[in-house]
């Protein structure tokens, strides 16, 4: 659940986080996120992670790596802020959108992923990106597309006349 912020991806921090259970009774890990949307406005949201099924625990464990978890016991979040069990320096990137439940729409966490999303956790090491990329030739498009992307840096240094003789 969020505070009154709007729906999209924000960088974050964990503030807070503990233990609770599911209706079910099911462990639920919780942690508490702050952020700063485009207004400047500070904000919270908390997000739910629940182990019921080993899909869900699946995703839970994701989630709380990606937030900096160090420890090899899952009862140790409930040891909360300050403890040391998630990392509350690290930056990490919420995704927010409404959600709607038994009629009521809400602002809820859907994912949370390390900075620059998703896509970075199924980055390839540099061999098999030499591999992915071998016989794809796109050096016209990378030259046009630097060449309007990069600035020209113009050197103020003095040229040196090698026809000039020099003084010594």
């Amino acid at each position: 659940m969020a505070d009154k912020g709007k729906p999209g991806i924000y960088e974050a921090k964990v503030t807070d986080f503990g233990v609770g259970t599911t209706k079910k009774g099911d462990p639920m890990a919780m942690v508490r996120f702050g952020y700063v949307d485009s207004d400047g406005d500070s904000h919270s949201a908390t997000w739910y992670g629940t182990f019921g099924t080993e899909k869900s625990s699946e995703i839970s464990c994701e989630t709380l790596a990606v937030c900096g978890y160090t420890s090899n016991n899952l009862a140790d979040l409930a040891k909360g802020a300050g403890s040391g069990v998630l990392d509350e320096n690290r930056v990490v990137s919420l995704t927010l959108a409404n959600d709607t439940y038994e009629g009521v729409t809400r602002l809820k966490i859907k994912y949370v992923n390390p900075p620059g999303g998703a896509g970075f956790r199924s980055s390839l090491e540099h061999s098999e990106a030499v591999k992915a990329f071998k016989g794809v030739n796109i050096g016209a498009a990378m030259a046009m597309a630097k060449k309007k992307h990069q600035k020209t840096i113009v050197n103020h240094a003095p040229v040196l006349d090698t026809d000039e003789e020099i003084a010594f």
